[in-house]
């Protein structure tokens, strides 16, 4: 193969106005030298909205690709075998104002007396934390972006901190998130695809491939140009629809939930294996109240789900109910918030065969990747079935090998004590953040509320 053009690590495509970074390459390998066949350690963080119904979690069996997954996570299936099912984590306790005060310590488990100017308990996140270590060599540290833009409630909104009262902030419009990682093409990407301007960039490019980099690269290049197509539908049917009352935001929500939340996980997959970043959260949802068109309002119908499917074990009058009002009746509703759960399971496991799909130096984006999923409450059990306001034994799955730092998913880790029926053992959510900072190379002896370290993962 020729080898007439200069490669670097930071090899991208250039044209006016335009730069698009490159997807792993062979022809890339040779200049890594020893680190060609160790790709960098991504770490995902994944939030679900408004707490699980954890006992519908519950009876995974087996392991590996002879796991048997329970009806809540059987969209998991095609990636069980690179699943660890945390059972038995506890969450951070937060104020009695519940949600408000919940998705800002999912991440930082802040400790007592860590308290901001408006009173709540904050402190930096793993996320922000991990960014110093993995984000080295990457375009930015990290990367926040959320799937929801109305609500107006900081501590509720924001998942990502830097220091107590200080959120990191997050993007919430699919465009902005693009033009970030490859920027507005004579500054109008409306009217010119980023790829137009370095497409001679390209075509050289290819002289200097082989075969299997050309495919690769031409099936890099069209999922940018893919996305480029939907956001463009995306502001359409945005632009189409007058704002709710009494909203001033300068972005009108989404038309279509599940449009919005596939275009930020796609752009996520993009942001990885660009190397664009290495450290990223994302909120499917927050924990708003109130407003029309908040998380807290979303219903069956909002996400692409059969109400006829339900009108068995559902009277007809819930079935137009939003997920959180169905939380506060959960007896007759339970089926409901069943469902919404397994529909943002399906979500996680898009993206996770989107990034085992992907090659990554030996293995796949996937391999090199750690993904956690999970939120901040529970339900089920004593609480009976009544998601966000529980405490004990939240929702958590880990995904991916990061790099062999997580050798052996596909298992179920229990890390409930001996008197399972009456209680937790109180193992924190935070001994999980401190385990991966720990794995990662980051000093910590300790993290949040933690009370040390999950040995099992390892």
């Amino acid at each position: 193969m020729t080898k007439s053009r200069h490669f670097s690590r930071r090899t991208v495509l250039r044209g006016l106005g335009g730069a698009v970074a490159l997807p792993w390459l062979e022809a890339l390998a040779p200049l890594r030298g020893a680190d060609a066949k160790k790709p960098p350690v991504r770490a995902v963080f994944l939030y679900h909205p408004l707490g699980a119904e954890t006992t519908a979690w519950k009876g995974v069996t087996g392991e590996g690709k002879g796991m048997k997954l329970t009806p809540t996570l059987e969209p998991l299936e095609p990636v069980k075998d690179q699943l660890l099912v945390l059972d038995g984590l506890n969450g951070r306790p937060h104020p009695a104002s519940g949600h408000n005060r919940s998705a800002c310590l999912w991440l930082s488990g802040a400790p007592a007396g860590k308290a901001d100017s408006w009173g709540a308990e904050t402190d930096a996140t793993i996320d922000q934390v991990l960014a110093p270590k993995l984000g080295r060599g990457a375009a930015q540290p990290s990367l926040e972006l959320s799937c929801t833009t109305v609500g107006n409630l900081m501590h509720a909104m924001n998942l990502s901190w830097r220091a107590p009262g200080v959120p990191t902030g997050a993007e919430t419009n699919p465009r902005d998130v693009f033009a970030r990682m490859f920027g507005d093409p004579k500054d109008d990407a409306k009217r010119k695809s980023v790829l137009d301007v370095v497409a001679d960039d390209a075509k050289q490019l290819k002289l200097d491939l082989g075969p299997t980099d050309r495919r690769r690269l031409d099936e890099y290049l069209e999922s940018v140009r893919a996305l480029e197509r939907q956001i463009a539908r995306f502001e359409q049917d945005a632009t189409a629809r007058p704002a709710p009352p009494k909203m001033a935001l300068p972005d009108r929500p989404p038309q279509s939930v599940r449009e919005h939340i596939k275009l930020m996980l796609d752009l996520t997959v993009l942001a990885l294996q660009t190397d664009f970043t290495r450290v990223l959260t994302c909120a499917l949802g927050d924990e708003s109240e109130g407003a029309e068109g908040t998380t807290y309002n979303r219903r069956l119908v909002d996400l692409g789900l059969d109400k006829s499917a339900l009108s068995a074990p559902v009277d007809a009058k819930y079935l137009g109910w939003g997920h959180h009002q169905c939380s506060h009746d959960p007896k007759p509703t339970l089926p409901i918030i069943q469902a919404v759960d397994r529909w943002y399971v399906a979500q996680l496991s898009y993206f996770l065969q989107k990034l085992k799909a992907i090659r990554d130096g030996d293995g796949t984006l996937l391999d090199s990747s750690v993904v956690v999923y999970g939120c901040t409450n529970a339900g089920g059990g004593k609480v009976g079935g009544w998601p966000g306001h529980g405490l004990s034994d939240v929702a958590c799955l880990v995904a991916g090998k990061g790099g062999g730092m997580l050798p052996k998913p596909g298992r179920v880790i229990e890390f409930y004590g001996k008197d399972r029926k009456n209680s937790n053992a109180g193992v924190p959510l935070s001994n999980l953040w401190l385990t991966l900072a720990q794995m990662a190379g980051v000093g910590r002896k300790e993290f949040g509320r933690s009370t040390g370290t999950l040995a099992s993962l390892g």
